[in-house]
Formats: structure tokens, C-alpha cells, sequence
């Protein structure tokens, strides 16, 4: 049962015209419930987030954090997989789920009314999958398409290529589905003792968004997840950036590209500020990417530039499909772009950034589902619920002066390149850290 209940600061937030309040419960195997009512929402969202993801597996298991997010719905010790579809669906609903680096994430959204049977499957997917033998052969099979779909998508490849180029020898850098190897290998055994080590009090916390009493909502997760036992929180190797050059061969149309840079992580104060970096570079067509790529030179049909977080470490991304011929000059145009957010920022364009990045934060927090997913990881990683108007503040105080001290430190560091398709010659890596030379 409940044994600590806190009311985090009331966020008054004139973005979204309401008061927003949060409130965090931590039972006494550790587990964290919390919710955030939404006065006048019909519909409700509600997520178990476990604090494991594919960079907690070691080498041999690498997927299985996936593979047993997939099996978690395959029937449990009281439903059969067709009745937990029936059950939540019943009542207007669907549940589904994702495994990313660092966490694993179970949800749905459906009336509040009918927010004991959504809790009531959640606690069933999550603790009391029975893993049946032949499920796992017919996941198998699923899996191994899934792979097959991804080895032929060159965005695809380009990012589990960037990602083990960037970080190398780490389970951070594997990719989140595995090897074709792994899937044909992996025991009921191997998800058997996974679940054990995982899947506890002190790796989970349950979020509910929408028209809730937090206590009665913290009742009802206690009656199903309170007996959990409570473990200890998974402690992480922290991930080594190295970076580097990766060349896929193979004859697209067009070559994907990956370049990108590290920036701090989320627990780092400086992470807003890269993260306003990767919007302000190539968010949104009037970007100064997007124009120079594609409006001024007809180079690509889309470039984008973001900033990923996880609490320990970041990457600033471009991202395009270029053709073969025009390597050479894209990657100049970009390099010219990014030299030139080091000196100085057009007063439009830092604007159009901090509004588009306060407008993002604003409208997720409006969102049931991306509320319920904003506060699951913000408890993951921050340990606390940050506040919708603590984050839109520390974005418009971002300054031009910041900006350009973070893209002089982003670019002093080593980049990492990947091409999926026809390369041509020449060494674009070192062309790219020549033309950033100035800044060394």
C-alpha cells in the first residue's frame, strides 16, 4: 500500500490556460505511482515505464529487452493473448508498448471511467506472463521479419550503424532489436531470469493523465502492483562516446546520412540549450539547414537536424538523403551552415526556435499519452516531475550567446559519419573535420 505521498509545485501555465498539478506515490517495494489530473478529459492515459532498455543487456542478450516487451502480451496466468485484447478493447481501448535504450514502456489510453480495467491488464502484462514455448517460436518468426525490414530500410541502418560507430564495444551502441542470431537463440529461460532481474518495485513507475483522484488512482496501482517484490534500482555503465566513419555499400538511389556530434545528457543543465541547438539548425522549413540544403540548392528533399537526450549522454544528428554526386558539396553546405551558428544567429531564427521548442512542450503536455510518457521518464531519469512551465522557462531564456558556445563545443568534438549506399571517393570524414578546422 501507499506509504508516501508528495505534492510536487503547482505549474500554473499560461500555455495551456490551466493549472496542472503533480502528484507522486512510493509504495513500499520501491514502485512509483504518479498522475497529473486534467479537469474536463474524458479519455485517460496510463504507462508502466521499467528502467531497462537494450543498454542494460549484456552482449549475449542483446534484444531481449525487445523480444520480451513482444511476449509480455502473449497470455498471462488469468488471460489467454486473445482475452487481453478482448478485455481492454472491450472497453474501447487498444495497449501496446516500446522498448527504447533505456526504458520500456507499456500503455494505453481509454475513458477514465475505465481506468480499473486498463490497471488491471497493465499489471497483468507486466507481472504475470506465462511465456509459453510455442509463442516464443511464433514471436520468433515475427522478429526476424521485423529485422528483415529493417536491413532493407537505409534510415534504418544508418542510425544502428551510427549508433555502434559513436559507441563501440558498449551496450548503448547495440541496436534495440538485436541480431538475427540472438532471436533464434534466446530461451524461455533467458526471459525467464531477465524478468527477475528487471522487472521490480524500483525499476517501475506507473503514470496515469487525465480527469484522476491521484489517491484513489494510487490505490488501485498499489492493489495490483504492492506485492511486487522491490529489488534495487539497475545500476548502468555510463556510455562511452568514441565516434568515427562508417561506410555501408549498396546501390540506393540515393545515400543516407548520419553525422553527428555528443552533447550532455539530460541530468546535465546544459542539455536544453543543445537540444534548442538541433532545433534551431533543422527544425522546420525556414531552418537554416532546410534553406541552404534544399531551398537555395536543391540538394536533398529533406534534412533534419534534433538533439537526443538519455541521462548520462546526447547526440546532436543531421540526418538527409543525398545523391552520390552531391556528397561532396552537401556535406560543405552543412559544414558552412554549422560554422556559422558559432559566430553568430539571426534574431529571426533563434525566434522561431525557442517559440517552435516552447509550442512542442506546450502541446505535449496537452496531450494525455505524451503527458503520461513526459512524467515516466522524467522519474526515470530526474527522479522528480519537471514542470511544463519550468521547461518552457529555461527554453526562452536561452540566449544567442549560448547557442554559439554550445555549437563551438559541440563541433570541437569528434564527429561520427555513417553513408548507407554509393559513396564515391574522396574521405568524407576528414573533409568534414578540415572544414571545421577553424575552430581548432
Amino acid at each position: 500500500m501507499p506509504t508516501e505521498t508528495r505534492l510536487l509545485p503547482q505549474a500554473v501555465n499560461s500555455h495551456l490556460g490551466a493549472a496542472m498539478d503533480a502528484e507522486t506515490t512510493r509504495l513500499g517495494n520501491g514502485l512509483t505511482v504518479a498522475s497529473v489530473r486534467l479537469p474536463g478529459f474524458r479519455t485517460a492515459a496510463v504507462g508502466a515505464f521499467i528502467r531497462v532498455g537494450s543498454r542494460d543487456e549484456p552482449a549475449s542478450l542483446n534484444g531481449i529487452s525487445h523480444f520480451l516487451e513482444h511476449m509480455a502480451f502473449k497470455g498471462t496466468q488469468t488471460r489467454s493473448a486473445r482475452q487481453l485484447s478482448m478485455d481492454i478493447e472491450r472497453v474501447g481501448a487498444s495497449m501496446n508498448a516500446y522498448t527504447a535504450k533505456d526504458h520500456t514502456a507499456y500503455h494505453t489510453v481509454l475513458l477514465a471511467e475505465h481506468m480499473p480495467v486498463a490497471l488491471d491488464v497493465l499489471a497483468d502484462v507486466v507481472r504475470r506472463s506465462t511465456l509459453p514455448p510455442e509463442e516464443i517460436e511464433r514471436e520468433r518468426q515475427v522478429i526476424l521479419q521485423e529485422l528483415g525490414d529493417a536491413s532493407d530500410d537505409p534510415d534504418s541502418i544508418s542510425q544502428d550503424e551510427f549508433d555502434l560507430r559513436a559507441y563501440p564495444a558498449q551496450a548503448f551502441g547495440r541496436p534495440i532489436l538485436g541480431s538475427a542470431r540472438f532471436v533464434r537463440s534466446v530461451s524461455r529461460d533467458d526471459f525467464i531470469n531477465y524478468l527477475q532481474s528487471h522487472y521490480h518495485g524500483e525499476n517501475i513507475v506507473v503514470v496515469g493523465a487525465g480527469d484522476l483522484d491521484h489517491a484513489r488512482f494510487a490505490e488501485q496501482v498499489a492493489e495490483r502492483f504492492g506485492d511486487m517484490p522491490g529489488g534495487s534500482a539497475s545500476v548502468r555503465d555510463p556510455a562511452r562516446y568514441v565516434g568515427g566513419f562508417r561506410h555501408v555499400d549498396d546501390d540506393y538511389e540515393q545515400t543516407s546520412i548520419a553525422l553527428g556530434w555528443p552533447v550532455p545528457g539530460r541530468t546535465d543543465p546544459a542539455y536544453p540549450v543543445f537540444e534548442l541547438l538541433g532545433e534551431l539548425l533543422g527544425a522546420g522549413m525556414s531552418s537554416p539547414l532546410f534553406q541552404a540544403v534544399r531551398e537555395q540548392r536543391g540538394l536533398a528533399y529533406q534534412i533534419d537536424a534534433w538533439s537526443e537526450g538519455h541521462e548520462d549522454c546526447g547526440i546532436l544528428q543531421v540526418s538527409a538523403g543525398v545523391s552520390p554526386r552531391n556528397l561532396r558539396v552537401f556535406f560543405d553546405v552543412v559544414c558552412d551552415e554549422l560554422l556559422a551558428v558559432t559566430r553568430r544567429i539571426d534574431a529571426d531564427d533563434l525566434e522561431r526556435a525557442r517559440n517552435q521548442q516552447a509550442t512542442h512542450l506546450a502541446r505535449s503536455m496537452e496531450r494525455p499519452m505524451e503527458l503520461a510518457e513526459t512524467i515516466g521518464r522524467d522519474l526515470l531519469v530526474h527522479r522528480r516531475v519537471i514542470s511544463p512551465d519550468e521547461r518552457i522557462a529555461a527554453t526562452l531564456a536561452i540566449t544567442e550567446r549560448d547557442l554559439c558556445t554550445a555549437a563551438c563545443e559541440l563541433l570541437s568534438q569528434p564527429p561520427t559519419l555513417v553513408l548507407v549506399g554509393r559513396a564515391g571517393r574522396g574521405d568524407h570524414l576528414n573533409a568534414i573535420r578540415r572544414r571545421l578546422g577553424s575552430l581548432r
